[in-house]
């Protein structure tokens, strides 16, 4: 459980604590007395260990001072401001400032009222599936393992490595994972791990359970990692569509994890995945128009249904060295409360790697892209309390609360 420290007047103490699931759904939280009382408590904590919360400040020094003061000490995890309201002008001042994330009453609304609603939708999807004839029973899901889908709204922004490398690395923390290739006609994840061939799912169209067809079809893709798809000829993808509820709700029972990789187009398999997926994460890297073709991507999954905290905004190829924040004219619908995180660029050693098959290679610890990878993997795992037991793996959840100099792997917010 991480630990956070906050301050704010009396009467809006009520708003932190709602605002706190927002900021980390694992989370301790101690209310500081006074200002210079929450400025001690980051000075002496160790780098990276704590997390600052400054909310509403009705006398004395301003929120907005405070918490830029603290983040200049450069020995907080994150800083964070919880406010009424964020004008632009504010959130603009608080990116200059190094304050990590601005939250303010309208989005701690939405948010909970997200939750309800997605509460209920489950509730209802439970009643749903016990109600269905074509699932069996035994694909049900109990404890089930949690579902990551990568997305994308244009091809080549490295979507199809992210997953593949995502998998391995779980794998290799002990995870058994389930790759699921759902870009079905077109799909290539098999050729990242050095195989022939991938696990052709037009079988699910044969007669039998969507399970015992999918167990025999899996081929194993790197230790740790079974892979299962996309088809071996395109035109055999609409006859999974049907079934990929009893695929999902087997891979789900029968795995630690499942990390999807989906096409570029939104198809119908997509828009099921993404409304099935504890996270959905959208890739995009910084060509021409790849962070407009996301936006567009977030507001097609937020009308699907999908809440806007099981939503991830992933920079791929970024710049090692670049400290620029989000443009506020790029944000787009179901972005506003989305953590965002980077991963750099690799170089032409990852295009090589992936091109030979090597993935498991490229995952090594050690190295800039792969240490970022690894973060990326953790960080998301720890939101879904499924971050294993291991030193590389609590390496990797707590790189990047070591490195805020730097900000490689910073967990940013969108501006609006």
């Amino acid at each position: 459980m991480s630990e956070w420290a906050a301050y704010c007047s009396e009467e809006d103490r009520g708003l932190v604590r709602r605002a706190l699931p927002l900021l980390d759904q694992s989370a301790s939280l101690t209310m500081a007395s006074a200002a210079d009382a929450l400025r001690r408590m980051s000075a002496v904590s160790e780098p990276g260990e704590l997390g600052i919360i400054v909310g509403p400040v009705n006398k004395g020094v301003s929120d907005v001072n405070l918490a830029a003061a603290i983040a200049d000490g450069g020995n907080a995890r994150c800083v964070a401001l919880v406010c009424e309201s964020a004008t632009g002008s504010l959130r603009s001042r608080a990116a200059r400032a190094g304050i990590d994330r601005v939250v303010d009453r309208a989005e701690v609304d939405e948010a909970e009222a997200t939750r309800a609603e997605q509460k209920k939708d489950e509730k209802d999807g439970e009643k749903s599936k016990a109600a269905r004839v074509d699932v069996p029973p035994e694909a049900t899901p109990g404890a089930s393992a949690p579902i990551v889908a990568f997305c994308s709204g244009r091809g080549g922004v490295g979507k199809t490595t992210v997953a593949s490398c995502a998998a391995a690395v779980a794998g290799r923390w002990g995870l058994r994972t389930c790759l699921l290739d759902l870009d079905l006609s077109c799909g290539n994840a098999y050729a990242a791990f050095g195989l022939s061939r991938g696990a052709d799912l037009a079988v699910l169209g044969r007669d039998g359970a969507a399970s015992d067809l999918a167990a025999r079809a899996s081929v194993s893709a790197a230790p740790g990692v079974s892979l299962l798809g996309p088809c071996a000829r395109p035109e055999m993808a609409e006859v999974v569509s049907p079934h990929l509820e009893g695929l999902l709700a087997w891979a789900s029972k029968e795995f630690d994890l499942v990390v999807v990789d989906t096409s570029t187009t939104f198809t119908d398999v997509v828009a099921h995945v993404v409304q099935c997926a504890d996270r959905v994460v959208l890739v995009s890297d910084d060509r021409s128009g790849s962070i407009s073709a996301m936006a567009r991507m977030s507001g097609l999954t937020v009308r699907l249904g999908v809440a806007r905290t099981r939503i991830a905004r992933l920079e791929n190829r970024a710049d090692p060295r670049s400290r620029r924040a989000p443009e506020p004219a790029l944000a787009g619908e179901g972005l506003e409360a989305a953590r965002a995180y980077r991963l750099v660029d690799g170089g032409p050693e990852v295009d090589e790697l992936v091109s030979a098959g090597r993935v498991t290679e490229l995952c090594e610890p050690g190295y800039p892209f792969a240490d970022a990878l690894a973060s990326l993997v953790a960080q998301l795992l720890a939101e879904l309390g499924r971050l294993p037991e291991g030193e590389e793996a609590r390496r990797a959840y707590e790189r990047p609360r070591s490195r805020r100099g730097w900000r490689l792997f910073g967990q940013r917010r969108e501006a609006s």
